[in-house]
């Protein structure tokens, strides 16, 4: 998919954006609308353990969860049951671990080729960490994640190549990414968010049209993998997206919800 540029998105991607959500196929029909966690529902914090999901947003995905054309879905880089924890909507789908998890109305699911990260990798990590004061690990069970936002001074390119040492005697088994001021490592499988919200979405009775926001690099994965049938919209001021939108704050999102929720069409379950 042609990407978008940065100032086609300051000069009417919000307005095109709204055009889009009013037409006629997207206002009558079903939806899956697929939502990343943090950064895109939430404001990302320096510490993994302090984001919150703010009440007007929670709100709002009770409103989706309620109507019968619409099913909600939350993937994220977390680890499912944190997610779970953090979201505290029933009646929804959940998708932790970049997608290698999924639960939700009749479905549970763990990628069958997807491993756990080693203790000897794990200790290894901390104990490399010790050099680059305010960096931690954070152990997701299926995967890791390395974040330096609240670290000092580090050295991108230092970190970067400490890890990448590290993993190196574990050959083709895992796979490091690039986030937002943070390294994931993930099991080496081609198999990413957009491949979970398409789960999901194959698994719902009659045609659905997916819908997926996301703010970061690891989410451009989702938006190649859902392709240019779904509604993609990339959050953040950037020179290009593989999303066919881009807006540029994350508070634009409730306002997304906010139409979404308050379209025509099927009355909402009670």
């Amino acid at each position: 998919m042609r990407a978008r540029e940065d100032h086609e998105t300051r000069n009417g991607g919000w307005e095109r954006l709204q055009a889009r959500l009013s037409m006629a196929d997207f206002v009558g029909g079903r939806l899956l609308v697929g939502l990343d966690f943090d950064g895109t529902l939430a404001r990302i914090v320096d510490r993994p353990h302090l984001a919150a999901l703010a009440a007007q947003t929670r709100r709002l995905l009770v409103r989706l969860s309620r109507r019968s054309d619409t099913k909600v879905a939350i993937l994220s880089g977390r680890q499912l049951d944190d997610l779970k924890r953090r979201v505290a909507v029933s009646g929804i789908f959940y998708s932790g671990n970049h997608g290698l998890e999924i639960e939700g109305p009749d479905i549970r699911w763990t990628h069958p080729r997807a491993g756990g990260v080693d203790r000897s990798l794990w200790r290894g990590l901390k104990s490399d960490l010790a050099e680059f004061p305010g960096a931690f690990i954070e152990h997701k069970g299926l995967g890791a994640a390395v974040h330096y936002r609240a670290a000092r001074r580090v050295s991108f390119r230092r970190l970067k190549e400490r890890i990448q040492q590290r993993m190196a005697g574990l050959g083709e088994r895992f796979r490091l990414l690039s986030g937002k001021k943070t390294f994931d490592l993930r099991p080496n499988l081609r198999w990413d968010k957009g491949h979970a919200l398409e789960t999901i979405r194959r698994a719902l009775p009659g045609v659905w049209m997916a819908v997926f926001i996301g703010d970061d690099v690891t989410d451009e994965e989702a938006f190649r993998t859902i392709g240019p049938k779904a509604l993609t919209v990339r959050i953040g001021r950037v020179k290009a997206s593989s999303a066919t939108y881009i807006i540029p704050h994350r508070r634009l999102v409730d306002s997304v919800l906010e139409k979404i929720a308050g379209r025509s069409g099927k009355e909402a379950r009670h």
